[in-house]
């Protein structure tokens, strides 16, 4: 991670989105692999516990960040747009790219946060068997490499194979090529520490 961290604070914006592009379709292939490093378990709710070697260790709440006054849940209803919550912090933004895989059967997109183009939101997820050369709905994968990025810094949050994360495409139109969906799931924090990700929606035109 901090080689990738060292490439992307060298490359420009489009190189930058390239090799992410390039990192999450990596990801996407090591879900199919073997191993984890911890066992999660969600209770409650929000609240995390993690097992590790039999001993149950609580995770406090991580801070909340600060609220943007431009973040409102009904923008998801708009086209090329993604929002979601972390305990009690709202995240929102744009999506400028979405990408499809020419076999249909995988995606990406990405955009810059509203209150902070220093932040933002990558998302690839792999469908297979399932592609979307037809109108499809309801179809969910957890085969999904999430990643919140700040321009600086390697991450905010990133998923791991063993977090359990998810999206799930409630409506692809084919003739527009639009997706409205979900996502959700466990994610890490720099500092290792495991949160959960809730309420993640999106709306998103592949051209």
């Amino acid at each position: 991670m901090f080689y990738l961290y060292i490439i992307i604070t060298a490359m420009t914006k489009r190189t930058l989105y390239h090799i992410i592009f390039l990192f999450f379709f990596m990801q996407i292939i090591l879900l199919h692999s073997t191993g984890c490093k911890k066992e999660y378990s969600y209770e409650g709710g929000d609240s995390l516990i993690i097992k590790h070697d039999t001993v149950i260790v609580p995770v406090p709440p991580a801070p909340e960040f600060p609220a943007c006054s431009s973040c409102r849940e009904s923008d998801a209803t708009e086209e090329a747009r993604w929002n979601f919550k972390m305990d009690n912090s709202f995240f929102c933004g744009v999506i400028d790219t979405g990408i499809i895989t020419s076999d249909k059967n995988a995606f990406t997109f990405f955009g810059p946060s509203t209150c902070s183009i220093d932040t933002g939101l990558v998302i690839t997820a792999y469908f297979e068997p399932e592609k979307l050369t037809s109108d499809k709905h309801n179809i969910t994968t957890n085969k999904v490499a999430f990643y919140y990025y700040q321009h600086g810094a390697p991450y905010i949050f990133i998923s791991e194979r063993s977090t359990n994360f998810s999206i799930t495409i409630e409506s692809f139109i084919y003739a527009t090529g639009i997706a409205t969906g979900t996502f959700k799931g466990g994610v890490a924090r720099a500092n290792g520490i495991i949160t959960y990700i809730k309420d993640g929606k999106f709306k998103v035109r592949f051209r």
